[in-house]
């Protein structure tokens, strides 16, 4: 993907002196051990690559038609896109956005929860609701991220850790 908006450590780290405020669109916020955690793994690509592989293979396993997951899937699939272009430097976000994007696919791998993910259909309920909230905060840079990627349709497979 050709595009100015390059990832580079420098530019987290120049983002992280960003006030780390989370943008108020709603009275909801991320958890704050989905927001801490993924603060640490969004330092790291291969941690992100492997988050965002962990939570690709979820949400194939678990998200069927009469899922809670059926309504934000499709977004769901475009952050596991944009976080493996940040991994591979391909695309930069504002920290802050990252970190928002990262704890919401975060939070739905984290199999204990608001409502514990083995719960039947409930149990994603709670996820589909973070995940939801996370698009709508970050609509603007996920429809930039849709926009700049909609002829992408060669794109390739993640290679698995190592």
């Amino acid at each position: 993907m050709a595009s100015d908006r390059e990832l580079t450590r420098d530019t987290v780290e120049e983002a992280s002196e960003q006030p780390s405020a989370p943008p108020k669109t709603g009275e909801m916020e991320l958890p704050l051990h989905a927001r801490n955690r993924a603060a640490e793994i969004v330092q790291s690509p291969d941690k992100l690559r492997a988050m965002v592989a962990e939570a690709r293979e979820k949400a194939d396993s678990a998200g069927g038609a009469t899922s809670p997951l059926s309504a934000v899937i499709e977004d769901l699939k475009t952050m596991f896109d944009l976080l493996r272009a940040v991994a591979r430097g391909n695309y930069r976000l504002r920290k802050e956005t990252l970190i928002l994007i990262a704890g919401a696919v975060l939070y739905f791998v984290i199999p204990i929860d608001v409502i514990p993910d083995f719960i039947p259909v409930a149990g994603f309920i709670d996820d589909a609701a973070v995940i939801a909230w996370v698009v709508k905060t970050c609509k603007t840079e996920i429809d930039l991220f849709r926009a700049l990627t909609a002829g992408d349709n060669d794109r390739e497979p993640e290679p698995e850790p190592a």
